[in-house]
């Protein structure tokens, strides 16, 4: 793969782009349903140590969730599926896949159980910070929880055989009817139950997820049949989901452990990390897990193929990097200039306070310095689980985990809830340099395109500074006035600046992944006319 000025996309790059742009519309609805979900609870119930409450029960059912399916979903469910759902292997395919929805149900179901029973001592752990009423309230919330853990490993099993298939409408928006879920409960049960609302708009948007799955396999065409017997197919996942679960477990120790330093820092530092969180994800959403994704089912069939496809292999994983890096780098500029009009205008409403939008401001700004780091590792790990190795990726995660904990335990006395957030960007820097080393080490990367990687950073870098520069300068220029029109006004017109300047001047450097989207776009509306 090449990047000559003037030379056409390639057919794996049309069709990465064309189903990142699928998942990004589904990312953007998602993501702004989750912005619609945090702003929701935001203004119903603050920033207070109840809400703190919650955010350790939500930590709880997505970390089993995680466990269970969720940390297997894009390691080992889609490259399993994947390699089972070629045109004469419908069979195969559904065997498989009744197998994963069987055993892994079971376990599902189990999990759910359990925590409705052990959650006062899972509380007593995670919000050791809190007093005895907010460890009760989130003991209450943990158990009311409990049923989604079950609901929505049924729906990422199912969502992983629309991306095995290459059906990525439907897992795409799964998030979309989570948020949903949560959003209409507190509108509508806030004001008669409280906090407790939230707890069941959870159970609520996973069963939206589940159903909305379910619809896809449907329109798809492939049949769902559980069964428990023990597949060979299923036996090759659960081994390589073995170094996964490993560092899942680390990983989720961590966020115990993480839960348990912001406690202790002050009893709205979670909340003001969660909704740091939710802006951090928005671009991770749009284009690391978009393009990565897209990539990892043509990945894994390339790996596993011949030689040739193998070659094929290197071209689209340094496409999928190179497309990573141009748009994340401009969006994280944009992100950190713009973090407090960000704020500002998503959570400043109700019971959120000016100091919360400067505290949330803040740690935005620290999550910033690593968001490129960890766009980028998460391409680089997707496209190891591709070629099955799933040991490397856990090594190092395990390794970064350490790197987290030594620099947490170092800053957290003189910096409190920032020091967390600086850990956290330091770990993923760690992480993406490893993983870079290790892709360059096995040779999964041509030499071209390791070049062209390099291209596209001394492109996009000096761009992106320019983008940053000129959105500041707009938002210095305007003054700050109460009313949401002027707050979106801040917001919109330094990003839109910014942001089309950062395209001319990648335009003008004849950047060819700009051209490659460019050309997309272009298809689209001339097939819609």
């Amino acid at each position: 793969m090449t990047d000559r000025p003037g030379e056409p996309a390639r057919p794996s790059e049309s069709s990465i782009a064309a189903s990142a742009a699928v998942i990004s519309m589904g990312n953007v609805t998602s993501r702004a349903l989750g912005l619609l979900r945090e702003v929701a609870i935001s203004h119903y119930f603050g920033a207070t140590g109840a809400v703190s409450a919650f955010r350790v029960a939500s930590r709880t059912y997505n970390l089993l969730y995680e466990l269970l399916v969720g940390g297997m979903l894009s390691s080992v469910l889609v490259p399993t599926l994947a390699r089972v759902s070629g045109p004469h292997q419908e069979r195969d395919f559904e065997r498989v896949l009744g197998a994963l929805i069987g055993n892994l149900g079971l376990l599902a179901a189990l999990a759910t159980g359990g925590l409705a029973v052990f959650a006062p001592e899972l509380v007593s752990i995670m919000g050791k910070g809190f007093g005895r009423d907010l460890q009760e309230l989130a003991a209450s919330l943990m158990r009311t929880t409990a049923p989604a853990v079950f609901l929505m490993s049924l729906a990422g099993i199912v969502a992983a055989a629309l991306y095995a298939r290459a059906a990525f409408f439907w897992p795409s928006f799964m998030a979309a009817a989570f948020n949903c879920g949560i959003i209409a409960a507190v509108i509508t049960l806030s004001k008669p139950l409280g906090l407790p609302a939230l707890a069941l708009g959870v159970v609520l948007g996973a069963a939206w997820q589940l159903c909305l799955q379910l619809a896809g396999a449907r329109r798809v065409g492939f049949r769902l049949h559980p069964a428990w017997h023990y597949d060979p197919e299923v036996r090759q996942a659960f081994r390589l989901a073995a170094p996964v679960l490993l560092s899942l477990l680390v990983g989720q120790a961590q966020v115990v452990l993480d839960s348990y330093f912001a406690s202790q820092t002050g009893e709205r530092s979670l909340a003001w990390m969660a909704s740091a969180t939710t802006l951090v994800q928005l671009p991770l959403g749009l284009v690391a897990t978009a393009v990565s994704l897209a990539s990892l089912p043509e990945l894994s069939r390339a790996w596993h193929g011949s030689n040739s496809h193998q070659e094929t292999y290197g071209s689209v994983l340094g496409f999928s990097l190179r497309l990573v890096i141009v748009l994340i780098l401009p969006a994280t500029a944009l992100l950190a200039v713009l973090a407090v009009p960000t704020v500002d205008l998503l959570f400043e409403h109700g019971q959120f306070a000016r100091t919360d939008t400067f505290a949330t401001a803040r740690a935005l700004m620290v999550y910033c310095l690593g968001l490129p780091f960890a766009a980028v590792d998460q391409c680089l790990i997707l496209a190891s689980y591709a070629r099955a190795d799933t040991l490397r990726p856990a090594a190092v995660g395990l390794a970064a985990t350490g790197i987290y904990l030594a620099a947490a335990m170092g800053t957290m006395r003189r910096f409190g809830m920032l020091g967390l957030v600086l850990a956290n960007s330091l770990q993923w820097l760690f992480h993406a340099v490893v993983m870079s080393w290790v892709t360059l080490r096995k040779h999964a990367l041509p030499q071209e395109e390791r070049v062209a990687i390099g291209r596209s950073c001394l492109r996009a870098v000096p761009s992106s500074a320019i983008c940053a520069t000129a959105a500041a300068l707009v938002l210095a220029g305007l003054p700050t006035k109460p009313g949401l029109g002027w707050e979106a006004l801040r917001l919109l017109l330094p990003g839109v600046t910014g942001a089309a300047l950062y395209l001319l001047c990648m335009h003008a450097l004849q950047s060819s992944e700009v051209r490659a989207l460019e050309s997309l776009a272009l298809a689209k509306l001339c097939a819609r006319r």
